[in-house]
């Protein structure tokens, strides 16, 4: 390496964004991108070893020996290769001026990143209830977060709590009573759980400043609605978790409505109606804040633990597919190792609510 290169001194750009570090079972990645662009760039641990010192301070050369010192051994050309990368696409400053086969990469930096094959989302065009987020900013302010917590889960216990009360009522019900209940429950279960979506794309914009749109992602055979929030692996934990709780706490004030007309009310239609949407409710809420993939309860591990699709990182690695690394985190090895149990334990709830249900039922 010449000694001009290794005297260069990178720095990152201005407004790069450099997401936290997450574990997939085979590799550390981080996403990486620049404000106003809506690319996301996924780099290993290589890259990310590299930019973490890229201060425009230090030059390559001094890079390279700092990384030596901290025990990784990188050839200087692997160095320079990296940092070539970076200012290919714009991480870096640029240090000379170039315009031939730049102007396309730069070009795709205004393109979002593609949807998973399991998700149909709408357009980002798409206005009314699919975008009340837009109206919603003001949840992610803190005083107004904790308040939305503490009546959530008050309203969750209480929801628990009458629980019983309600599928008993199903038992006396009139057919007429209980067809409408389970159409009212379901439109009323469409109206929250959209209203519960729009929640974390609220937060979602105000802490990233990009534009979330609402998706279909299956949960087995079922269409279920989320929020695609391209830019989420970006975010620090925080407003990650933040984002993550405010759809269950939002359904859980919901709850409430329901539970409030039940216990209120002698007449026996809308006791019967309320009823239904009790249970829905119910099981709804309870299964988004169980270990189940791809529920709230699920990401809100995934963002603590830092893993990317921890069912699957968890079972692989059960079945020795995949290894643990003994560096990584503490609480990584130790979530990657206690899903299994804990969705297993989730699985052994659902089943025995299902029976107790049943049982009060027919009794």
């Amino acid at each position: 390496m010449t000694s001009d290169i290794s005297s260069w001194t990178p720095s990152k750009e201005d407004l790069l964004i450099v997401g936290p570090s997450r574990w997939t079972g085979t590799a550390i990645i981080s996403d990486i991108s620049t404000e106003g662009d809506r690319r996301l760039i996924e780099i290993g641990l290589a890259e990310r070893l590299v930019l973490d010192k890229v201060d425009g301070v230090h030059s390559v050369d001094e890079i390279h020996n700092s990384l030596v010192a901290d025990g990784v051994n990188f050839d200087e050309r692997k160095i320079l290769a990296i940092l070539n990368k970076f200012a290919f696409y714009g991480a870096i400053k640029r240090p000379f001026a170039i315009d031939q086969g730049t102007r396309g990469v730069d070009a795709l930096a205004t393109l979002a990143p593609n949807t998973r094959l399991d998700q149909l989302t709408a357009a980002q065009s798409s206005r009314g209830i699919l975008t009340l987020w837009r109206r919603f900013k003001w949840l992610a302010n803190p005083a107004v977060l904790a308040v939305l917590a503490v009546v959530g889960i008050g309203s969750g216990v209480l929801l628990g709590f009458t629980f019983p009360n309600a599928v008993g009522t199903l038992a006396d019900a009139t057919v007429v009573h209980l067809v409408i209940g389970v159409g009212v429950a379901i439109l009323w279960s469409v109206l929250v759980t959209l209203v519960h979506e729009n929640g974390h794309a609220a937060l979602f914009n105000v802490h990233t400043g990009r534009e979330p749109y609402l998706a279909l992602t299956r949960f087995g055979i079922i269409l279920m609605p989320n929020t695609h929030m391209p830019g989420f692996s970006l975010m620090d934990t925080r407003s990650k978790v933040a984002t993550i709780v405010t759809g269950p706490l939002i359904s859980m004030v919901f709850s409430a409505v329901p539970v409030a007309l039940f216990l209120l009310t002698d007449n026996p239609a809308i006791h019967a109606i309320t009823a239904v949407c009790i249970v829905v409710d119910a099981v709804v809420i309870a299964l988004g804040i169980m270990f189940f993939p791809n529920t709230d309860a699920t990401r809100v591990l995934e963002t603590i633990a830092a893993v990317d699709q921890i069912q699957a990182v968890a079972f692989r690695t059960l079945s020795r597919r995949y290894t643990l690394p003994k560096a990584l985190p503490v609480k990584t090895r130790i979530a990657i190792r206690v899903y299994p149990v804990l969705l297993l334990s989730a699985i052994a709830i659902s089943l025995a609510v299902i029976v107790w249900a049943a049982w009060l039922i027919l009794n």
